[in-house]
């Protein structure tokens, strides 16, 4: 979500799971009674597994480490994040079913102004049972999907991209860089983790290494895990770092001080050159959402006839980019949806595909490529289904 500030973030993460909890109660209430179980059970024990059910949200927030131990992690952790990928699939589908039935009444009411009718058609009936059948055969599917992808959460992928570029210098031609973003260095994302992640980048060999932003979760103490993992990259021409929304949710100058520290350079609404063989081309970074000076990195950047690049954590901003004279903006944020229900020849079913048609993949808008990553880190729930993590090589061409 563009420009959210860190007290509405963290109420929209209370608020969204209490309404699935509650709507999959309503629904499994309806559920048993339509098939013939006592009010006993629905009234008295039925909440009762409810509140069990949710109990680890509570363990967690008490000892965090939990969630990397072994029993608890596999047989309490596990077993309840995946049962609340579960209940938000279910609100979202509930909630898309909700918009096509009042959008189907409006225009009955329309077309049918002078026209009655009574009782309940068995088309309707046909309807219903099969919602319960979807939504039965949905909750099973995502909560599969969740076990699945939180046991093989390390699974990641190396993404290789083709950058076509206008007014690419020769040396820069066939330049390989690797991206990183979205590491949320936090509660899921551990400092043995991001040691694996690490490993991997140097083992990738980028000329160039970009990390546009999200480097923590919530809280500025979670950078120092995540330098002391980072700090022994390495990369012919630099490592580069714009911030993102969720270092501004904790101290952005103490981040950006940190990385700078251990070697990475963090453009905030700056610009620089980058240079091979004599050759350049600008680089430029801006702030997060409405902390960035995309006038400013845009005048900077046209001081040379060449190739202009952007690291922009949102890609909300793409035609900012555009309008810049921008060739190329390189974003994250998205998580590539995290919770993809569905994808289907490159359509995806997913919650942040509500908030943006920028989910994941190349964008193009004039001259101008937009590419965003799907990050290697999770919020809210530490669970991605079809969505797996990303490293990104990009290498580069001169567009015809």
């Amino acid at each position: 979500m563009p420009n959210v500030p860190f007290h509405l973030y963290g109420l929209i993460l209370m608020i969204v799971p209490l309404i699935a909890q509650f709507l999959l109660y309503r629904l499994t209430t309806k559920y048993l009674k339509s098939n013939g179980k006592s009010a006993r059970f629905t009234d008295i024990y039925l909440p009762i597994i409810f509140v069990i059910l949710n109990a680890p949200v509570v363990l967690i927030r008490v000892s965090p480490s939990m969630f990397y131990s072994g029993f608890a992690r596999h047989f309490i952790m596990v077993p309840f994040y995946a049962y609340q990928t579960m209940s938000a699939a279910i609100l979202l589908v509930a909630l898309i079913w909700y918009c096509i039935k009042v959008t189907v009444k409006l225009v009955r009411r329309i077309w049918s102004k002078t026209k009655k009718t009574s009782g309940t058609s068995p088309i309707l009936h046909q309807r219903r049972r099969f919602l319960k059948k979807s939504a039965i055969g949905l909750g099973a599917y995502t909560f599969i999907g969740s076990m699945y992808s939180i046991y093989n959460r390390d699974d990641f992928q190396v993404k290789h991209v083709t950058l076509p570029l206008n007014k690419l210098p020769d040396p820069f031609q066939g330049l390989r860089i690797v991206m990183i973003s979205d590491i949320h260095s936090g509660l899921y994302m551990s400092e043995e983790d991001m040691n694996k992640y690490a490993e991997e980048l140097n083992k990738l060999s980028g000329d160039i290494i970009f990390m546009p932003g999200d480097f923590v979760t919530s809280k500025t103490r979670e950078v120092y895990p995540l330098v002391k993992s980072f700090a022994g990259l390495k990369s012919k021409f630099g490592i580069y770092a714009c911030l993102g929304n969720h270092d501004y949710f904790a101290d952005p100058t103490a981040i950006a001080d940190k990385l700078r520290e251990n070697g990475i350079t963090v453009l905030r609404n700056q610009t620089t050159e980058l240079t091979v063989k004599g050759a350049r081309i600008m680089l430029s970074g801006v702030n997060d959402g409405g902390h960035a000076d995309f006038p400013k990195v845009a005048y900077e950047a046209s001081s040379l006839d060449t190739t202009r690049l952007l690291l922009c954590h949102q890609p909300y901003y793409f035609e900012n980019a555009v309008a810049g004279g921008f060739d190329a903006m390189l974003s994250g944020h998205t998580h590539g949806g995290q919770i993809v229900l569905l994808n289907l020849l490159g359509f995806k079913i997913t919650p942040a595909a509500f908030v943006s048609p920028y989910v994941s993949g190349k964008y193009y808008r004039k001259k101008s490529i937009m590419y965003v990553t799907r990050g290697i880190g999770t919020v809210g729930l530490p669970v991605r289904v079809n969505c797996p993590p990303e490293i990104t090589v990009f290498t580069l061409k001169r567009k015809k």
